[in-house]
Formats: C-alpha cells, sequence, structure tokens
C-alpha cells in the first residue's frame, strides 16, 4: 500500500549514448518488474482457493499461487516457488489481536502435490517457512487460531492418514498423529476447539480430544451413513426434506426423497448389510458454522444436515434433475445460509425455514408402534424438522470442457459477494443483491431486510410460531446524546433478518425482499499454451512519453492477446486466425503482424497461410496476400530496425520483401534463390547509408531529417525503435534509407544482401563454418553476431577484429537467440528445448541457467521485457517474467505498476494500519470526526497517498455512518469490518449488544429473583396456548425504558454468548426436532432428561411412557416418568431426592443426579456439580434454560474465569460481557497486554452511563460528557485509578504508533501525571 518508487531504468540507460542529455523520466513510466501473470487452472487445482479475510483472494494456476485484489479485478501478487500443482491455498485466520507485535500482514499458507507446504509473506512475495513431510499431496490444509497464540499453527493432513500441526514460526512439528482410516479431508468445529471430524473411505472420523499441546490418544469414532434399520414403512416415512424452492413438492417428489434419507450408525467395523451408503460419493465434509453440532455432507445431487448429538439426519436439501449437480457447499456465519456451487457454474443459496410444525407426524405408524397418547394438543402431534428453501440461484455459465469450474470462495466480512474461478484461468465475481418484494402467500419463510424503513402495511400470512421479536436492528431502547444508530447495510446480515426472528406480533415487518446474484466482475486470463509471444520495441528517448511495455501472445486458438508486462494486465484481445498463430512480429508500439498456417494435410507439403497487420488501438486490421493458393508454410517474419521493410521466409519457397508502411509487395525473390533457414536485420547496416544521403542533401532537407532524426540515431550502437510519430516520418525517407539483413541456408553459407527501395543487392558470402551444423537462429547487435546451430553450439563473430568463438553448450537443439535492448548490453537469451541459457556475449561468461523440469516447467517461448527482464512464455500458460539470475518471478507488492492502486491496512507497515485503526475509531482530540488525516497524525507522504486511496473505496452510506455516529462501539464495530479484523468483529458485536442493554448491566444487582432469563425476548412454544400465556404474563410486568428486553439477540453463531431467553429458544428448538425423531437407548434417556432439566416435565412423561416395551429400558422408563409426575406436584420428597442426587454425582452418574436435582428446583446447585466435574458448556446450557438471571450470572462468570485461565481468553472476555461484567472484561483486556480495547472498551461503556465517567470537565472529557453512578466500581476513586492506568497504558501504545496529538490530548487528561509522562516521552524522542 506504500507509494510506488520508479527508479531509473536500466533500459534506458543503456538505450541512449553515454554523451547524450538524460531528459527528466516522466512519472507515470511503467516499469518491468519480475512477476508471473497466470494462465489457465489445472483440474488438479480443483479446491486450491480462499478468500482470507484481510480482502484478497487467493488460488492455484497450475504451480502458481495467485493473489487477486477483489476490488480493483487485478492480480496483486504471484507465488512461484512450488514445483509442482498447488492444491491448497488458505490464508491465515485474523482472530489474534493485533497490535506492534502481532501486526497486520498478509500471510498465506499453500501447498502442492508433492506434499511441500509453504508459507508466504504476500506483501514482499518472500517465502517465511517450507514445510514438507513425504511426497505425497496434502489432502487439507486448516490454520488454527480459536486458541489463544495459536494463529501461527498450521494443521495439514499428509496422505494416507497423518495430521500434523505446524509450527510456522519456527518450521517445526508440534506433533503427528497417524490414524487406522485412509483420510481425504478435515474440518475443525467452529464451536469446540477439542473437536474436528474426517472424511475418510466410507467412513465419517469423529475426534473429541484434539489439543494443540498434546497429540489426540485416541483414535477418534467411526460413523457410517446408512438407511433407517426399520421395517420398510418406517423408512418410507422418515424425514421428509426441504423444499428446493418456495413452494411444496408433491407427494411422489417427497416420497422419493424420504427414501434417500440417512442416519448415522456407529462402530468400529462397517456394517455389512447393503444398506449402507458409500461415502466414497461423498464430495464435502463441513461442520455447519452456524448451528452447534450439525454437520454438512454433500453429494452430487443432495446435502445431508446431520446432528451430531443423536447421530442423525435432520435436513436434507435435494435438487431436480433438471439442475445442475452440486459441486461444493459454503456455510455462512452471519446466517444460516448454505451458498452451493454447481457445476454449470451457477450459484444457489439456500435459506434456513423457520421452525414450524408440521401437520402430522410422518413417523405416526399406530400399527407398528405402542403410543402414549395426551392430550391433542400435546406436542407429539406436531413434527419438526430442518427445510432449506432456495431464495435465488444465479445464472449458469457457459462453460466447455476446458473451462469448468475450478472452485468458489465467499468473502467472510460481508457473505456477499462471492469469487468463481474457471479453467481457463478466469475468475468470475458474484454478488448478493436484494430488491423489494411484494407480500404474498408462501410456505417458505420470508426474507425481510433488519432496521430497514417499514414498508406500506400489507396482510402479511405469516405462520404462527410464538417467538416476539421487534424489528429494530440494534434496539438501543434510551439512544445516548449524539449517538445515531443507523448501521449501514454492508454485509448478509444486514440484508436479511434470520428467519427465526419473525413473529405473528410485529405489525410493520419492514421491507420484504427478494434476492438475487448477479455477476459483477471478470478477470481474464492468458490463453491455453503454447504461445509464442514477442516483446514490442523497446524504450527510447523518443517514446520515452508513449512507451508503454506491451508483449503479443500469439494463441493456438488463433487469436493475439495484447499483456502489459508492467501490470500484467490483458488489455486487448484479438481473434485474427482461423489456425493457431505462429509467429507475431512489431511493425510499430502499436501495430503488429501476426502470421499462421493451416496444418499440413496432404504429402505435398502445401497449407493455405494468414498474414494479418493489426492497429491494437483502433482494433484495425488488413489481410495482406489474401487470394494465395496453397503453398509452403511461411516459416518466419522479419521486420526491420528502420521498421521500413519486412521479410516473409517460407519453408520452401523464395521469401518475399515488403514495404511496412504501404504494406505491399516489394519483391519476390526468385526459384534458385537460396531456401532460408535464419534471418536477421542488421541494427547498424544502415548507418553508413543515411550519412552518405544526409551529405547529398541541401540544407533544408537536413534540417528536416534531423527534425525526424535526432543526430545520435545514426551511431551504430542506437537502438532504432521509433514511436508511431516519428516512424511516420522516417517513412517519408525511405527511398534514401538502405537497410542490410543478413541469412543462412540449408548448408549453412551465411549471405549478406542490402535494401534500398525494391532494389535487394547481394553483398558478400561466408562459407559454412566446419563445427556448426544447420543454423537455426541468428542474432545482431552492434558489431557481434551470434549464430546458433542444432547440436546446441553458439558462434559470435566480431565484425571489427574478424574473430569468431565458439560455445559449446552441449544442451542440444537452439530454439531461439535473442540480444537484451540497451547499448553496451551484450547479454544474450538462449532457448532450448530443457530450458534457457543467459549468455554475456562479451566476455563470453555464462551469466545464469535454468532447467526443465529441474528448476521450472518447460518453455515454450522466450523474449525480453526490458534489459535485465528477460520473458518466459511455459507451458502451463503463465508469462514469467524473472531477474537475471532466473530465479525470481515476484516482487513485493507496492513496487508493481497497477492500473488502479492496490490499497489495504494490510499493505502498510506496522504502526501506519495501527494507527490509521485508531483514528477510524475515535477521536476524542479532535473537535469533530474526520476522515482527513495529515504526516501530523503519525503518517508517512507515501502512506497518506495509499490511505487516501483506500478511504475513496470506502461506500458512502459507511462514511456517512462514521463521520455522524456517535457510538464509539458501533464504530469500533464498523472499523472492524473495513480491516477484516475477524477477532474486533466478533469483540464488538458482542460488545455493541450488550453495551445498549440496560436490562443485562443493571440486572445483577436486583434483589428479587426473577424467573424470566436474561433479557427476556418470549422464548418459543410448542403449542399457541403456551405462547399466549406466556405473552399475557409478560405484558402484565411494567419494566422501566432502561430495563426493556433486547429487541436484536445475536446469531446462534456465538453459541454461549446469547442472551439467555434466545438461547433457550434455540434448545427448545433443538429439542423439538430431536423429539421428532425415532430414538432409541442413550440417546432416547438423554432427551427425556434434557427435557426435565428445561421444564418441559409433560413432555418428557410422554416421551418415557411412548418406550417399546420389548426395549430393555422399558421398566426405568416407567419409573422415570413417575419420578416425574410425582415431583411436579409433591414437596415432600425434596430432602430425599437431593440426598440421592448427590449419592448419584458422587458415584460418577453426574447427569441422573443433576436431573433430580433440577426437578426439586436446585438447578444452580446442579450447575456448580457441573463445573466442578469439568462439564463447563454443559452448566451454561443448563444455566441459561433453567435458571432465573440473578443465579445464571455467577455460574456464567464461573464459566468466564475458566475460559480466560485455559486460553479462551477473547471468548472468556465476550462471556463477562454478556452477565454485565464490564470493568472485569476491561481488567482482563489490560491483563492481556489489549491497551487499545481495554481504552475503547471504558470509553464505550461511560457513553453509555454503564460505568461513571472519570473527569469533572464536562466540556474537555475524553471519553463522555456524562457522569453517573457505578453499578460495578465503588466509589469515584477507584474508577478514576482505574482509568487512569487504562489511559496510561494506552498513551505508552499511541506513542509507539507516532499519534503525537493523541498522546498529547490523553497526557493533558491525566493532569500532573499526564504532564511528567509527556514530558518523559518527549525527551525519548
Amino acid at each position: 500500500m506504500a507509494a510506488r518508487t520508479c527508479d531509473t531504468m536500466e533500459t534506458y540507460e543503456k538505450a541512449e549514448d553515454k554523451s547524450s542529455p538524460i531528459p527528466q523520466l516522466p512519472a507515470n513510466l511503467q516499469r518491468v518488474l519480475p512477476r508471473t501473470i497466470p494462465g489457465p487452472v489445472s483440474p488438479q487445482n480443483k479446491g486450491a482457493i480462499d478468500w482470507g479475510w484481510q480482502g484478497f483472494l487467493a488460488y492455484g494456476a497450475q504451480s502458481t499461487v495467485v493473489v487477486v485484489d477483489p476490488v480493483t479485478l487485478q492480480c496483486a501478487q504471484t507465488l512461484s516457488k512450488h514445483r509442482t500443482h498447488v492444491v491448497k491455498v488458505r490464508w491465515r485466520k485474523s482472530r489474534h489481536y493485533h497490535q506492534l507485535s502481532a501486526p497486520y500482514s498478509l500471510t498465506l499458507a499453500s501447498a502442492d502435490s508433492n506434499g511441500t507446504i509453504i508459507v508466504w509473506d504476500v506483501t514482499r512475495g518472500e517465502v517465511t517457512a517450507t514445510l514438507q513431510d513425504g511426497s505425497k499431496p496434502i489432502q487439507e490444509l486448516e490454520w488454527l487460531g480459536g486458541v489463544d497464540g495459536s494463529e501461527h499453527l498450521l494443521a495439514a493432513l499428509h496422505p494416507p492418514y497423518s495430521i500434523i500441526i505446524w509450527d510456522t514460526r519456527h518450521n517445526t512439528k508440534l506433533w503427528k498423529k497417524s490414524y487406522t482410516e485412509v483420510l481425504t479431508t478435515f474440518h475443525f468445529d467452529p464451536f469446540h476447539n477439542n473437536k474436528m471430524a474426517f472424511l475418510g473411505g466410507g467412513c465419517v472420523l469423529f475426534v473429541e480430544d484434539f489439543s494443540l499441546s498434546k497429540c489426540p490418544s485416541s483414535n477418534g469414532r467411526k460413523f457410517y451413513v446408512s438407511t433407517p434399520r426399520t421395517s420398510p414403512g418406517r423408512i418410507s416415512s422418515s424425514i421428509p426434506s426441504s423444499a428446493s424452492s418456495n413452494s411444496l413438492t408433491d407427494e411422489r417428489a417427497s416420497s422419493k426423497i424420504r427414501r434417500k434419507m440417512r442416519e448415522m450408525v456407529v462402530g468400529e467395523v462397517k456394517p455389512k448389510n447393503d444398506d449402507v451408503s458409500q461415502l466414497a460419493e461423498c464430495l464435502q465434509l463441513a461442520y455447519h458454522r452456524t448451528v452447534r453440532d450439525q454437520l454438512l455432507l454433500l453429494y452430487s445431487r443432495e446435502i445431508l444436515v446431520l446432528d451430531l448429538t443423536i447421530n442423525q439426519t435432520v435436513g436434507i436439501i435435494t435438487i431436480d434433475r433438471a439442475v445442475s449437480p452440486f459441486s461444493q457447499v459454503i456455510s455462512c456465519w452471519q446466517r444460516d445460509v448454505l451458498f452451493c456451487l454447481h457445476e454449470s457454474g451457477s450459484v444457489s443459496a439456500h435459506f434456513r425455514r423457520r421452525l414450524l410444525p408440521l401437520p402430522a407426524s410422518p413417523d405416526s405408524d399406530k400399527e407398528n408402534q405402542n403410543t402414549w397418547h395426551s392430550d391433542t394438543s400435546g406436542v407429539s402431534e406436531h413434527y419438526y424438522e430442518v427445510m432449506y428453501d432456495r431464495k435465488c440461484h444465479s445464472e449458469p455459465l457457459r462453460l466447455n470442457k476446458q473451462s469448468r469450474a475450478i472452485g468458489f470462495a465467499l468473502d467472510p466480512v460481508s457473505e456477499k459477494h462471492m469469487a468463481l474461478v474457471l479453467g481457463d484461468g478466469r475468475v468470475v465475481f458474484k454478488q448478493v443483491t436484494t430488491s423489494a418484494s411484494h407480500c404474498r402467500l408462501s410456505v417458505s419463510t420470508p426474507l425481510f431486510t433488519p432496521g430497514a424503513p417499514s414498508a406500506p402495511p400489507v396482510p402479511c400470512q405469516v405462520p404462527q410460531s410464538g417467538l416476539k421479536m421487534a424489528d429494530n436492528h440494534f434496539g438501543l431502547t434510551q439512544s445516548p446524546e449524539g449517538v445515531n444508530l443507523n448501521m449501514p447495510k454492508t454485509a448478509l446480515a444486514d440484508m436479511v433478518k434470520p428467519a427465526w426472528a419473525l413473529s405473528e406480533n410485529v405489525k410493520e415487518l419492514g421491507h420484504r425482499v427478494n434476492l438475487r446474484i448477479l455477476m459483477t466482475g471478470l478477470m481474464p486470463a492468458v490463453s491455453p499454451p503454447p504461445l509464442v509471444i514477442r516483446m514490442c520495441p523497446p524504450l527510447t528517448t523518443r517514446n520515452i512519453h508513449q512507451y508503454v511495455p506491451r508483449l503479443a501472445a500469439g494463441t493456438q486458438a488463433g487469436a493475439v492477446q495484447i499483456i502489459n508486462m508492467a501490470t500484467g494486465v490483458l488489455e486487448r484481445e484479438f481473434a485474427l486466425h482461423t489456425y493457431p498463430v505462429r509467429g507475431v512480429e512489431w511493425t510499430s508500439l502499436t501495430s503488429i503482424l501476426s502470421f499462421g498456417h493451416q496444418p499440413l494435410t496432404n504429402s505435398q507439403g502445401l497449407v493455405r497461410n494468414e498474414l494479418i497487420y493489426t492497429d491494437i488501438l483502433t482494433g484495425r486490421t488488413i489481410t495482406l496476400r489474401p487470394n494465395k493458393s496453397d503453398e509452403t508454410s511461411i516459416d518466419m517474419v522479419r521486420v526491420s530496425y528502420l521498421k521500413q521493410y519486412f521479410i516473409v521466409v517460407f519453408r520452401e519457397d523464395p521469401f518475399e520483401l515488403w514495404d511496412a508502411k504501404k504494406l505491399v509487395p516489394l519483391r519476390t525473390m526468385p526459384r534458385r534463390f537460396p531456401r532460408v533457414s535464419a534471418l536477421e536485420w542488421s541494427p547498424t547496416s544502415h548507418v553508413k547509408a543515411r550519412r552518405t544521403s544526409e551529405s547529398q542533401t541541401t540544407e533544408v532537407e537536413q534540417g528536416k531529417h534531423e527534425l525526424s532524426v535526432p543526430k545520435e540515431a545514426p551511431q551504430p550502437e542506437t537502438s532504432m525503435t521509433e514511436s508511431v510519430l516519428n516512424l511516420t516520418d522516417v517513412g517519408d525517407r525511405t527511398s534514401i534509407a538502405k537497410e542490410t539483413f543478413v541469412f543462412t541456408d540449408t548448408e549453412g553459407q551465411l549471405y549478406h544482401f542490402s535494401v534500398e527501395g525494391n532494389v535487394i543487392k547481394d553483398g558478400s558470402k561466408v562459407p559454412p563454418d566446419s563445427q556448426m551444423s544447420a543454423i537455426t537462429s541468428i542474432a545482431w547487435k552492434s558489431h557481434e553476431i551470434v549464430l546458433s546451430d542444432a547440436d546446441g553450439n553458439l558462434t559470435v563473430w566480431d565484425l571489427k577484429t574478424r574473430i569468431s568463438r565458439h560455445i559449446a553448450t552441449h544442451r542440444g537443439w537452439i530454439r531461439k537467440v535473442r540480444f537484451a535492448p540497451g547499448r553496451d548490453n551484450m547479454k544474450l537469451v538462449v532457448l532450448f528445448a530443457d530450458g534457457i541459457d543467459i549468455w554475456d556475449v562479451r566476455d563470453v561468461v555464462l551469466v545464469s541457467q535454468v532447467k526443465s523440469p529441474r528448476d521450472i516447467v518447460k518453455v515454450v517461448d522466450v523474449d525480453w521485457g526490458a534489459s535485465d527482464r528477460p520473458v518466459l512464455a511455459t507451458i502451463d500458460g503463465c508469462l514469467r517474467v524473472l531477474d537475471m539470475s532466473l530465479k525470481v518471478s515476484s516482487s513485493p507488492i507496492f513496487l508493481y505498476f497497477t492500473k488502479d492502486p492496490i490499497v489495504s491496512p494490510y499493505l502498510l507497515a506496522g504502526e501506519a494500519s495501527l494507527n490509521l485503526r485508531t483514528l477510524m475509531t475515535h477521536q476524542p482530540w479532535r473537535s469533530q470526526y474526520s476522515l482527513q488525516f495529515t504526516c501530523d497524525d503519525g503518517f508517512t507522504p507515501e502512506q497518506l497517498i495509499s490511505i487516501e486511496a483506500w478511504l475513496a473505496r470506502i461506500p458512502l452510506e459507511v462514511k456517512e455512518f462514521l463521520e455522524t455516529c456517535g457510538s464509539i462501539s458501533h464504530r469500533a464495530l464498523v472499523t472492524a469490518k473495513l480491516f477484516g479484523d475477524q477477532g474486533e468483529i466478533d469483540f464488538w458485536t458482542v460488545a455493541c449488544y450488550y453495551l445498549t442493554q440496560p436490562a443485562l448491566m443493571n440486572s445483577k444487582d436486583e434483589s428479587s429473583s426473577s424467573s424470566s432469563s436474561v433479557g427476556s425476548a418470549e422464548l418459543i412454544a410448542m403449542d399457541k396456548d403456551s405462547a399466549s400465556e406466556k405473552s399475557g404474563t409478560s405484558d402484565e410486568v411494567s419494566l422501566p425504558m432502561s430495563c426493556l428486553p433486547p429487541t436484536y439477540p445475536l446469531e446462534t453463531t456465538y453459541n454461549h454468548l446469547c442472551d439467555a431467553a434466545t438461547y433457550k429458544h434455540h434448545e427448545l428448538e433443538r429439542l423439538a426436532i430431536h423429539e421428532s425423531k425415532i430414538l432409541e437407548g442413550s440417546q432416547r434417556a438423554n432427551l427425556g432428561r434434557c427435557l426435565a432439566v428445561v421444564g418441559e416435565r409433560d413432555r418428557a412423561v410422554r416421551l418415557l411412557l411412548d418406550a417399546d416395551a420389548s426395549n430393555s429400558q422399558f421398566y426405568t422408563d416407567c419409573l422415570r416418568a413417575c419420578l416425574l409426575a410425582a415431583t411436579h406436584h409433591s414437596a415432600q420428597a425434596q430432602s430425599t431426592i437431593k440426598l440421592v442426587a448427590t449419592n448419584l454425582i458422587a458415584a460418577g452418574n453426574i447427569w441422573e443426579g443433576v436431573e433430580l436435582l433440577c426437578l426439586i428446583g436446585k438447578a444452580g446447585d446442579a450447575c456448580r456439580y457441573l463445573q466442578s466435574y469439568g462439564h463447563w458448556e454443559s452448566s451454561v446450557w443448563l444455566a441459561k434454560c433453567a435458571l432465573p438471571l440473578t443465579e445464571a450470572v455467577d455460574i456464567l462468570k464461573r464459566w468466564a474465569v475458566h475460559l480466560i485461565t485455559s486460553g479462551s481468553k477473547d471468548l472468556g472476555v465476550c462471556a463477562l460481557l454478556s452477565v454485565g461484567g464490564v470493568s472485569g472484561a476491561i481488567e482482563q483486556l489490560v491483563q492481556q497486554h489489549y491497551h487499545q480495547r481495554a481504552a475503547l472498551l471504558l470509553a464505550a461503556a461511560q457513553q453509555l452511563h454503564i460505568l461513571p465517567n472519570t473527569h469533572t470537565q464536562s466540556a474537555s472529557s475524553s471519553l463522555s460528557s456524562h457522569s453517573g453512578s457505578s453499578p460495578v466500581l465503588s466509589g469515584t476513586a477507584s474508577m478514576m485509578s482505574f482509568a487512569e492506568n487504562i489511559h496510561r497504558k494506552y498513551v505508552l501504545h499511541l506513542f509507539s504508533l507516532g499519534n503525537r496529538p493523541a498522546v498529547s490530548y490523553f497526557c493533558r487528561l491525566m493532569g500532573e501525571k499526564g504532564a511528567t509522562l509527556l514530558q518523559e516521552l518527549d525527551s525519548l524522542q
């Protein structure tokens, strides 16, 4: 992101005479740097694509890693150290806290089919670590980051069954675990740091003891997927699938889908029945990122949603036969949405349908089961399932066999932008957009935009669910002064509400929307190999202001691509030929000659040739030799150095001489003329002729001639390449300019000819050299002529000294030799069948060498991009610009010349990016918030240029929000999204929700014990009567404005951090789904226990009495049902039950004892028992589902402390926030040295009156202009000391960033101590 530097170009220095005055280089001069321009993608690159939180897209193209800027649709970086195909690429996660010791950086890991893993510093294009264990292809790659200090650890699956945790800082293994099954991929559970799943040969392997500190001891649990193991009637009545459209499927389709349903079967040995599904057909395995304990299995025509609690399928997404098969699925984290890639290149979006009861359970087979019948309004008559609606489907792409979709990636920050890499190397960008929709009756869940202005009232027919929600996005019931919370809609979560947030009590649901997936961008690629390449004429003083380093590439499809070698951008593509292009030559900076011919089809060797002139600026084409009949093929075309003539050489026929200006043939040589094997024009032969002509002209003509050709041009070594304007002037005097060329015949004899007008004069002849075989190529520069032959020999002739030198390379056929441009630059590139050499002809020294396939893939053509930049066209379709050592093919991003600047905070220096984040989040030292920054803020001029370019691309809606919003927490959240900082996004999302809910912050000081849960949004009710009953109870309680319940709960992605009402709502949904399934044994017992614990005793009794009499647990279930029914009305047995529960827990039967304690209202004791036995998540589940707020706070605080001490400090701080422990959260942030986050959280809490203001000055308060009582800290003095400590450390942090105004401001607020600190800091400077 730093400003580009333009060094003095070596090409320019060498192209001019030493005595010539060097003009000032133009500011926009485009410099060619080492880089790789990617081409087609191999099928072996499938799945090697990743869109990082940093905002860049990376994918594998053959053996090259390509980094793309999705904003400008440009290739930002290419990384070429792999020797084989890249099979995986992964960006490092950004969940860790960014500070000077861990600044923002672009770190990428890539793995190839040879088992090599390379970790890259993408900004500099350098390798930071190389890891390898074996030589087999890496099956899966994933960065860790859920545990503190694990952001540098990398998990890799090495075939056939080993997983290794690599430490990329020290290039070492933490541990290696080998399993017993052949594994193909793995995925980490996003909700549990100790769980992961492998997809193996025919099974899914679950590991529940994953740890960074030690290798897992167990071999995991194997699960197989099979059809239901019940009677045919039960099979046919399995759970139906979700609809793929907005309408119900017909009964026949539903029955077919139901027969496809699967359930998980656990076992170490694969079942031998015929019902087992072959998991070899499974295309992908992934944990659900929004719903806990759910796994997705992708097949070609269906997606199974597995619930790992009951080991059964709870949902299925199928597609019609007319729809293209699935290829990949991505689960979103902001909303319960699945984006699916199809083989046709189209993308479909499947949204979770709101959980609603079906009219009757498909499992109600009265003849095959004994059912305990309850009241007609019981929940057993309802059937619940997970269903998804296909809300939108993009248009399919027109793809052939070579351009099929290779990979699909989703922007993790917005989750509405997506990228698709095709086999031909093109990258397609798509975006999810919304449009207003009229409300109409629909079975599927409608989509609504959160927080949108309410639409005109329309009688929407929404099914009843019992859930009460309001329609505010971040619902501040009492906004502080100056706070504007109209959040910008930049992500999927801002566009669409979650399905469960819709309810019948909301009168104005906001704008109802439809979704569309539209293509927003396309990044082209170089055509498939092999290519013939030719660089445009080199840079000179005449064309320095018009020069663009363009390369022409002829393709096998008959097209010619014009590529800017400085920017790496494909500028133009011309479909010129019907046959493969055999060669390209430049006639000026803006015009080319290309030729091709049809393949040989007859024994006479006659073909139809094509020779076309093209103006690349206008696209005008002229076909030369249009009416020629079949003839021998064109072997080469050579354009003279003054661009006056060009020669067309045929394989068996005499060559033709053409006028390059008028595009007319001047002469065709006679039949007996020697056949040409190699030909080259002289760069010096015209000089004497030009001087002789000038001596014969008048002074007026001489003056005119000097206007078109400067005095330094006739010097022998000067490059005579002209710009378009200058070539026109020279063309007027072609009649007096004589040029010469040399060629060799098939016997090796060298001929010298001169051309003047249409007259060709024979010169000297040199007999063949006895040490040379058939001549293949000639290069001529200055007074040196180099000839190459078919045996790998080079002959260098010095025309001045008349001395020849021989070089034997012993590398076989030399296909091409070419001198580098520039005065006194006698470097020569030599193309062999197995690589290239670079020689210094003057000293006859080998400069560098590269061989294929040892060092590089096969090279098909070579040219010079600049005086020290050889350009290689390789067989993998890439164009590689190398340095003179032939080892470096990439450069730092900030050095590249690009069409549009590539800017990002991750490309800034560490101090600058952190300082920018600080300034965008909070500016109390300024009278008004502004996004205009200067060098006084701690930036360099180059950094300011990049920052301004980056800020200019921020959407206007976001800019207006940042400038007008007074809420520190919400501005921090928006800034985190702009930076793509995953850790900051998670933290401030939780902080924004709980800081704006006063009820949560003051609730723990309430003396009354309420049975309602935290922030009580109404719980889901399984029947309409209970819902209205709870609603009526809630309406009777009159709460002040400051204690209103939350109106927009967190998404289920945050799991245990959700408020208790929302949490319990989702848990009851989960239990309802489980209750609708056919459970046996321990699963049935666990479900009954959970229902009893959360207060659903009637449903638990009904479940227990519904057991099969033949079941071995039948008697125990009946006794448990009697116990539940008895304790519901009896208070005398509580002491006995408590004693029994305590004994059960002591004996190891923890959950049995917990169930008994909950039956007698001792859920708090049950939670503490669970925590003491290490069941922390279970205690949180029980506290949120069964405890009142006052008791739950203590349990959750203990859980937060456990998280902090066990390595999950960020989650522990968020857990403290969820129970109102703001001061405790700030203290933990300070202990972790998260000084900026601590200071901002303190500022946000004071602004919202959660913590008292520490400053008495109302006008100059740094964090808030209000004061209030502290519910957390006792006394103003302790609060002032608390804040002073935070400010002191924050000042030191700001000082390290170079932000002088902020340092001065906070030091002034600290009074005398601040003044002393400021003096100390000044002395350090």
